[in-house]
């Protein structure tokens, strides 16, 4: 059974005792308050099981409890590090009210009451998200239909619970960044709020699916997959996307503009020479003559204007702009394919 403290916790429900509140209840046994009465009313022949639990039971068996996994949620003792750290965050930020999607106003300060997270934060929260929907996802094996255990299901329902807290702190911290790009593609046909309220969906995904153990912060992920939902959305994004202003060739300036600080930043650099690499294969021999001549990416080189390819090349210096712009959008559309990410260079510079 529950302990008064465990059920003190269900009662709370606070988000600063969150984290304490799932060591908590990651220690509890399964309660065993149904299971005798159950067993012995099945000797009976006799229907001991309200409908109304073996629905609750059937649903909360029927959920899809969706997780990005982690090799370490299987060690021993994942529940000591990735909850302990995580019940010293939550205490930490207990913020004055939880957000809840439903009431939230775009036009609002609330916007920014939720500060930015440090890198750290970052990495606390979604792991103590994803252990929380895995252990969910465990436990519901567990569920037997035919005679439910409300204590097992109340963990389960809690666990998700506290999961999608987690989650939707970690949306509202970014929250800013919809805002960000949003008011750049504002115009007659697309009102601020209605841009900050249509990125909103595509950064509750990218949350929802985001890997913090690849190393990389959630800004850089969370930017791509706002900014790549709007540009498909509105008339300036579309001619965004059909110039420079796309991942490709902040991939390929960050290359150029980055190399003063190669000693210094090693592992970043080829992370970005990894991807380029990579994207770099689904060009032909031309264009990919034409981007490194263009971004001066070769070690050696620097970057060259339109007119100098152009003389080499034997063609007009606009088909080299054209061909610049066309290879670029094909890097980009492989990125997105290949699921590629890219350290954020503000950040790292």
């Amino acid at each position: 059974m529950y302990s008064v403290s465990t059920a003190d916790y269900l009662q709370a429900d606070s988000f600063s005792q969150l984290g304490e509140r799932a060591i908590l209840m990651d220690q509890s046994k399964s309660c065993q308050c149904e299971l005798l009465a159950v067993k012995k009313a099945v000797r009976m022949k006799k229907v001991c099981v309200s409908r109304e639990l073996q629905k609750r039971a059937e649903q909360i068996y029927a959920t899809d409890i969706e997780y990005v996994y982690s090799e370490r949620f299987e060690h021993a003792v994942a529940s000591d590090d990735i909850l302990h750290p995580l019940q010293k965050l939550c205490a930490d930020l207990n913020p004055d009210s939880d957000y809840e999607l439903s009431e939230f106003d775009f036009q609002q300060a609330q916007l920014y009451t939720v500060p930015l997270l440090e890198k750290e934060q970052e990495v606390i929260l979604f792991r103590g998200m994803n252990y929380l929907k895995f252990r969910a996802e465990t436990l519901k094996s567990q569920i037997d239909l035919k005679s439910p255990c409300i204590g097992l299901l109340d963990r389960i329902e809690q666990k998700l619970k506290d999961a999608r807290r987690l989650r939707n702190y970690i949306i509202q911290a970014n929250l800013r960044l919809v805002v960000s790009i949003a008011k750049n593609l504002t115009d007659r046909a697309n009102l601020f709020e209605d841009l900050v309220s249509d990125g909103h969906l595509p950064l509750i995904r990218a949350v929802e699916i985001f890997d913090v153990e690849r190393g990389n912060r959630f800004s850089t992920y969370g930017t791509w997959a706002v900014r790549n939902f709007l540009f498909r959305t509105t008339k300036k994004g579309r001619k965004y996307r059909k110039t420079f202003l796309n991942g490709a060739e902040t991939l390929a300036l960050g290359m150029s503009d980055s190399r003063s600080t190669q000693r210094s930043h090693e592992a970043y650099h080829q992370t970005i020479d990894d991807v380029l690499q990579k994207v770099l294969q689904t060009l032909d021999a031309r264009e990919q003559l034409i981007l490194k001549r263009r971004f001066g990416l070769a070690k050696s080189d620097t970057p060259e204007k339109f007119r100098e390819i152009a003389e080499d090349l034997g063609v007009s210096t606009e088909r080299v702009r054209q061909l610049t712009i066309r290879s670029l959008q094909r890097m980009r559309e492989a990125i997105e394919e290949q699921k590629l990410e890219i350290p954020d260079i503000p950040e790292i510079i």
